[in-house]
């Protein structure tokens, strides 16, 4: 990756991370999700979106990180057996829509 952003708050129970990206010319990501540190569960979602270089062309209309094209990813459970679940399917949703097909990132204060 080239680039690596998010906002985040990291309290002593849990991390929150809003609107995170990693960008590399094989590969965009955005992830967005809670980490408790008590339970040592996480619950993470986000879009690889695979050939960034091209497939990044109509990413003025996406979230940083995701392509027009991109795969929406689910990442649950504990760090040693993480849950990956992922949506072949929603490839076929533009990148401009997948917004209506996920829930909103998680809220981080000041």
């Amino acid at each position: 990756f080239n680039e690596v952003e998010a906002k985040f708050r990291l309290t002593p129970e849990r991390l929150i991370l809003r609107r995170g990206s990693a960008i590399g010319a094989s590969m965009g990501l955005s992830i967005d999700g809670i980490y408790d540190f008590g339970k040592q569960e996480m619950d993470f979602q986000g879009v690889l979106s695979p050939i960034y270089a091209l497939n990044a062309l109509g990413s003025i209309l996406t979230r940083k990180g995701e392509g027009l094209i991109g795969f929406n990813y689910t990442l649950r459970g504990g760090p040693e057996r993480p849950s990956v679940q992922v949506n072949p399917l929603s490839i076929f949703t533009p990148g401009m829509f997948r917004d209506i097909f996920r829930r909103p990132p998680p809220k981080v204060s000041q």
